[in-house]
């Protein structure tokens, strides 16, 4: 009778060869299982005997053996099944090529949503300052130096304006700023209420928190936002302290601000009372007006000339301009771009596909489309690279908008463009018109000193067996492009033994 250790591992072997079995091929599994099944018989017998007595030296032999089961179910598995035809790894594949733009335009995605400056740009193309709004001052060529006195202000708002259905106003100084941590210098405009309103510009966060009546309200910038208080989007409500006075920040002010002159950092919103009390008569600021619909008629012009009355009634002269030109957009700069790369590649790659072809084997229709619509994936994918890619590359370096970062993100963007395209049409040129994949093994056929009495140049050839590639290494009258030669059925047999997959 069998002694329970001698069971327990005899259980423990038959286990050891059921899992040797599981990593042979499916059509094997059950012939290999029954061959170590019998040799495993002949192993026990061979070295327990007939008496079956206990030993462990026998034990670790016949272990050993079912342990041996696994390195040839390993090198089973690694053989190919009888039958089946040897893979060939052809690369170039089409859906790896697109797998692998798509992949890259993915991540130029999500860096780009994470740019602060990229998201700035897009503040500033969809807030920007309403037509129709003048900075006036004494002079068009330096209307970006204060030129218009606090106390003018004040009369031409007591007085009624034939052309100007709003104004306002606002003046700078250099003052300390306070927000619980270093003391910095900023920028402060010490502004009208209506400001905002008259420039069309949204205060972002503005009703995040109810406002303490008792403080000044202050508007800061966005870059001041940014660099300042890391973009915190709950800043509103907090006290800080400009200079002697502790003040409120009710908002910021959308990225379209930087045209303001002046460069503030931070508006701190004043009645005509205060402004009128804080600044002296004498103080200059900047003066922006809305013109009114007789205004926009009659003040046509890019800079206006406008006469108007002084505090002692006498006429002065004045320059109406625009505050600054429009914000372009990403959009609008990616099409520009767009547009000058498809235009120039013709000039730096030829844009033919070389379809020329020397066989009455022809591609199915089924087959041109799939090709045509794999050059237009590839071409939507790098237009869409180019867009996303300029943007990071462009707005990696700042954390506000930047007219210098919209120059940088157009030469960006022709230039991936422009390459990306020239790459596209290069890679269609190799790949064969019937399973898209890039032909290889390159060889070199004819002598350079018969081009002009026979072939001369490379020939490459589709792993799947469907066409060779023809390319002159000197162009002639007669062979002047890459010719394709599709091959028939009695090429079958050189390609019995590989399948493209």
């Amino acid at each position: 009778m069998k002694q329970p250790s001698d069971v327990a591992i005899s259980l423990f072997d038959d286990a050891l060869l059921r899992t040797a079995s599981l990593l042979v091929p499916s059509l094997l599994r059950e012939e290999w299982r029954r061959e170590w099944s019998a040799e495993l018989w002949h192993v026990r017998r061979s070295c327990i005997g007939i008496d079956e007595t206990f030993s462990w030296e026998s034990q670790r032999e016949i272990t050993g053996f079912c342990l041996g089961a696994f390195s040839d179910a390993l090198f089973l598995r690694s053989q190919p099944q009888k039958g089946s035809r040897a893979p060939v790894h052809v690369h170039g594949s089409a859906a790896h090529t697109l797998l692998w733009l798509f992949a890259v335009l993915a991540l130029c995605f999500a860096i780009s949503r994470l740019l602060p400056g990229v998201a700035a740009e897009n503040e500033a193309t969809r807030h920007q300052i309403r037509p129709g709004v003048l900075l006036v001052s004494e002079t068009a060529a330096d209307y970006n130096q204060p030129s218009i006195s606090a106390a003018l202000f004040q009369n031409w708002r007591t007085t009624r304006q034939r052309y100007f259905q709003e104004l306002a106003f606002y003046c700078v100084s250099r003052e300390s700023a306070d927000a619980g941590r270093v003391s910095t210098q900023w920028n402060v405009a010490h502004s009208s209420e209506n400001l905002f309103s008259l420039l069309g510009l949204p205060i972002i966060f503005a009703n995040q928190a109810d406002a303490d009546s008792s403080l000044p309200s202050v508007i800061l910038s966005h870059d001041t936002w940014m660099s300042s208080f890391a973009g915190d989007p709950h800043i509103n409500g907090h006290a800080i302290r400009l200079g002697k006075v502790k003040v409120q920040i009710a908002g910021v002010a959308p990225a379209g601000a930087w045209q303001l002159p002046g460069a503030p950092d931070a508006w701190v919103l004043e009645s005509d009372a205060q402004i009128a009390s804080l600044a002296p008569s004498r103080t200059n600021g900047y003066l922006f007006a809305h013109l009114s619909q007789r205004g926009q008629a009659e003040m046509s012009e890019p800079v206006i000339s406008i006469t108007a009355s002084n505090q002692d009634h006498t006429e002065i002269d004045l320059m109406g301009v625009p505050i600054a030109d429009p914000v372009e957009g990403a959009w609008n700069m990616y099409a520009f771009a767009l547009f000058l790369a498809l235009l120039a590649l013709p000039a730096v790659t030829s844009v033919s596909l070389g379809d020329t072809h020397v066989s009455s084997h022809r591609p199915s229709a089924k087959q041109r489309i799939s090709r045509i619509l794999f050059f237009t994936a590839k071409f939507l994918l790098i237009a869409a690279i180019g867009f996303c890619a300029s943007l990071d590359l462009a707005y990696s370096g700042t954390v506000g908008y930047s007219p210098l970062a919209e120059c940088l993100q157009l030469l960006w963007c022709f230039t991936i463009c422009l390459f990306g395209f020239r790459w596209a049409v290069a890679d269609q040129r190799k790949r064969c018109p019937v399973c898209l994949r890039r032909v290889s093994n390159p060889a070199t056929v004819g002598l350079a000193s018969r081009t002009f009495l026979g072939w001369n140049g490379t020939e490459m050839i589709c792993m799947g067996g469907h066409a060779l590639l023809h390319v002159p290494s000197l162009p002639t009258s007669w062979f002047s492009g890459q010719r394709w030669l599709y091959l028939d059925s009695s090429w079958d047999f050189l390609f019995a033994d590989s399948y493209v997959y």
